[in-house]
C-alpha cells in the first residue's frame, strides 16, 4: 500500500552554502546520514539561475553533486515570487517558471510557493479580481509543471513582519481559504503545502482553530513543512534569532517541544495525497543539536498520519 506519507527529510536552506557546492554536498551527505531520505534546495542559494534562466554551466556543476546522494529533492522557489504582484506579474510569472525548470533539472519533484499578497487597502477593495486573477495565473503554470514532471506546492503563509507592520495581507493566513483557492484552480499539479509553524501562528493571529482548519485543507496537501512554533507574533522588537527562541515568537523553526504544537493532535485527522513528503525547517542551530531528535518526531508524526 503506497503510503500518504513517504519521506521525511530537511530543508538545505542556506546554511552556509551560498553558492558553496562543497558545502552543498556536505549537507546533503549529513542528512542523508541522519537518516533523512528528502532535501529541499532553496532556489536563490544554488546560484543556477539568473535573470530567470537556468545557467547550464552551473547546472552541469551543481548536477554532479546532487546524483551523488540516494535522497528525494524539493525545491522551495525564491521567497518574493507573488502572483498577485500586478504592477511586475509578467517578472513574477518568469520567476515561477524559472523555479519549475530549476527543480526538473535538480530532479525535484515538488516546487513550494507562497501564495499571493498585497496592501490590506488593495485587498478589501479588489480580494475577488485578485483571486481570480491567481487562478488563471496558476491554471497556466499548472500544465508548465506537470509537463516538466514536477507539482507546485502553495504553501500556507506566515505573518512575516511585513504582515505584523500592517502593509501586507494574504489570504493564505487561512488555511481554509488555502484549500478554496487550491481547489478553485482544480489542477493534479497543483497542491498545498502545509507549513505547521505557519499555521500555528495565523490560527492565534486571526483567531481560528488550526487543528479544524488543517483537516479541510489536508485532502490537498502534498508537502509538509514541519517545525514548532508558538504562534505568538513578532511584535517587539528582537535584533536577532536567538532572541526570537529566547520569546518564543514568529516563525521559530525549532524542534518539537519547543513551541506549543500538539503534533499528535494533528496527525491524528490529517488524510493528506500519496506521496507527501515532510521537509524539516529548523534554525542551524536546532539542527546542530537536535536533527537527530526531530527527524524521529517527523518520522512519529508520519506513522500517525499514515496509521
Amino acid at each position: 500500500m503506497t503510503k500518504r506519507v513517504s519521506h521525511a527529510g530537511f530543508s538545505a536552506g542556506h546554511f552556509g552554502t551560498q553558492g558553496d557546492l562543497e558545502a552543498l554536498d556536505r549537507r546533503i551527505a549529513d542528512i542523508v546520514e541522519t537518516g533523512g531520505n528528502v532535501c529541499e534546495l532553496s532556489a536563490v542559494w544554488l546560484d543556477a539561475v539568473s535573470a530567470c534562466r537556468v545557467l547550464p554551466e552551473r547546472m552541469k556543476k551543481l548536477k554532479v553533486v546532487l546524483a551523488k546522494h540516494p535522497i528525494r529533492y524539493t525545491l522551495h522557489a525564491p521567497i518574493a515570487v507573488n502572483l498577485m504582484d500586478g504592477p511586475h506579474l509578467e517578472l513574477q510569472v518568469r520567476a515561477a517558471e524559472a523555479s519549475l525548470e530549476l527543480a526538473h533539472e535538480c530532479g525535484a519533484d515538488i516546487v513550494v510557493i507562497h501564495p499571493g499578497r498585497v496592501h490590506p487597502a488593495l485587498w478589501v477593495d479588489k480580494s475577488r479580481e485578485l483571486l481570480k486573477r491567481e487562478q488563471e495565473t496558476l491554471a497556466k503554470l499548472a500544465p508548465r509543471a506537470e509537463a516538466l514532471g514536477v507539482r507546485i506546492a502553495y504553501e500556507n503563509m506566515s505573518p512575516n513582519r511585513r504582515i505584523i507592520a500592517g502593509t501586507e495581507t494574504s489570504y493564505a493566513l487561512d488555511l481554509i481559504a488555502l484549500a478554496d483557492q487550491v481547489a478553485a484552480v482544480g489542477h493534479s499539479a497543483l497542491v498545498a503545502c502545509l507549513d505547521v509553524s505557519h499555521a500555528r501562528q495565523g490560527a492565534l493571529l486571526q483567531g481560528f482553530d488550526m487543528y479544524e482548519q488543517a483537516k479541510v485543507l489536508a485532502p490537498h496537501v502534498g508537502h509538509i513543512h514541519f517545525s514548532d512554533s508558538t504562534g505568538v507574533p513578532s511584535t517587539i522588537q528582537w535584533d536577532n534569532e536567538g532572541e526570537r527562541l529566547f520569546f518564543g515568537i514568529g516563525d521559530m523553526h525549532a524542534p518539537p517541544g519547543f513551541g506549543t504544537i500538539d503534533f499528535e493532535k494533528l496527525a491524528s485527522d490529517l488524510p493528506v495525497l500519496e506521496g507527501t513528503a515532510i521537509v524539516i525547517e529548523l534554525k542551524d542551530n536546532h539542527y546542530r543539536h537536535s536533527r537527530v531528535e526531530t527527524l524521529a518526531a517527523a518520522r512519529n508524526f508520519a506513522g500517525s498520519v499514515n496509521g
